[in-house]
């Protein structure tokens, strides 16, 4: 009986496999990220690792995908999430600056709004950096540059993929247990259309030998 429960070819096993690595991948993404100027690389790497041991299947030993792919994700990823980290902090003190102001004509509704959509668009912007990151060989500037092509090129994506990441952080600030899986969830669900757009790209690199053009 316990032979064929914890058989590899079981599904439950299968399953509890499958759980256990995103609560790990989530945990170890968490500790690479706690220095903040490491959010990047650390994102990158678990996007790409999802994707290799969730979707593709191609990976079977995905800590160890996770390290290397967070090393080799430093140069860029680190400058890329103080850029990041630099836009998020102003952000944060407009949405203060409107939350002292008084509400008090329709023009304050209008630029309060008109800011929100800006923090979806930036969300949005964000939610493509560092899977685009994992994928495909950018620098800083062309990295930026390609993300903010890509998320206006598809502006319904965008849009779902920043609520559903405001979403996820917004759970993981206010409470603290769904980071032990919430984040491996989010690139799991990221890469269900991220990988779609991402493919004619993925086939040209891999016909011309060389990184996707920029637009």
């Amino acid at each position: 009986m316990l032979g064929r429960i914890f058989h590899p070819e079981n599904r439950f096993f299968q399953i509890t496999a499958r759980l256990v690595d995103l609560v790990l991948l989530s945990l170890l993404w968490l500790a690479a990220s706690l220095p903040l100027v490491t959010l990047g690389p650390a994102s990158a790497a678990l996007y790409d690792t999802v994707v290799k041991t969730f979707r593709t299947k191609e990976e079977t030993t995905p800590y160890r995908r996770f390290l290397q792919v967070f090393r080799r994700e430093l140069r860029v990823g680190i400058p890329t999430s103080l850029a990041v980290l630099a836009i998020g902090f102003l952000m944060y003190c407009l949405y203060v600056f409107f939350l002292l102001s008084a509400p008090a004509s329709p023009m304050w509704y209008t630029l309060f709004f008109t800011f929100l959509v800006v923090v979806l668009l930036l969300i949005g912007i964000v939610s493509y950096l560092f899977p685009v990151l994992s994928r495909f060989t950018f620098g800083v500037g062309g990295l930026i540059g390609t993300c903010i092509k890509l998320a206006l090129a598809h502006l319904p994506v965008t849009a779902c993929l920043a609520i559903v990441t405001a979403a996820g952080a917004w759970v993981c600030l206010r409470y603290w247990w769904p980071v032990l899986f919430v984040p491996g969830v989010l690139a799991l669900l990221a890469s269900q259309p991220l990988e779609r757009i991402f493919q004619p790209y993925v086939d040209q690199q891999r016909s011309a030998g060389e990184a996707p053009p920029e637009d």
